[in-house]
């Protein structure tokens, strides 16, 4: 099994859809949104220059596998979430793990997290799932957990092998193509 590192946090607009995974592309059919405030008017200017530099790198280019999009600042996640507050807007931390090595954080262990389960999406920070959006349609013989996602690692790893198998006997894009990686979850009391 390969090393995963704790990576950071996504802030994301919570629903009831039954999916507590990192897909928040706001494209998905009732999935919350990632960075949610970031397209407020009165907030952009507040929240978007960190997002853009700190958790998008849109100031470099970026190889695959090598970095993803999370935020490493817990002062930044509590100002989203003061705001949020202020708001009226339901919110969910999600403390994001990968096998990928960059970024890292260190977690406080007084800060308390709940297993959610594993996903597939993408690195950056729309996270488009492949499990919230094709295992439902697509491979409906794969288990989810209450959360919506695979609750272990060979759980995921057989999609993966199904998937795989799926595109190589399928036309090209029948699937979603991109950069995914595995990410295991959890959620944040914060």
């Amino acid at each position: 099994m390969k090393r995963m590192f704790v990576n950071g946090y996504i802030i994301q607009e919570s629903v009831d859809n039954g999916y507590k995974g990192v897909d928040g592309s706001g494209f998905s059919t009732g999935s919350g949104r990632n960075w949610y405030l970031n397209s407020v008017e009165e907030y952009s200017e507040e929240f978007e220059p960190y997002f853009d530099k700190e958790i998008c790198l849109y100031d470099w280019y970026v190889e695959p596998h090598t970095y993803v999009g999370v935020c490493t600042d817990l002062d930044y996640i509590r100002r989203y979430i003061s705001v949020s507050k202020e708001l009226g807007i339901r919110y969910r931390v999600l403390v994001v793990m990968t096998d990928i090595p960059a970024p890292t954080v260190k977690l406080d262990p007084d800060i308390k997290i709940k297993f959610l389960g594993y996903d597939y999406a993408y690195e950056f920070p729309d996270n488009y799932s492949a499990v919230y959006n094709e295992v439902p349609g697509v491979f409906p013989d794969c288990r989810l957990n209450g959360n919506g996602l695979f609750e272990t690692r060979e759980e995921i790893d057989r999609y993966l092998v199904m998937r795989r198998e799926f595109e190589d006997t399928h036309p090209p894009y029948t699937l979603e193509a991109g950069n995914f990686t595995v990410f295991k979850l959890y959620e944040m009391d914060i």
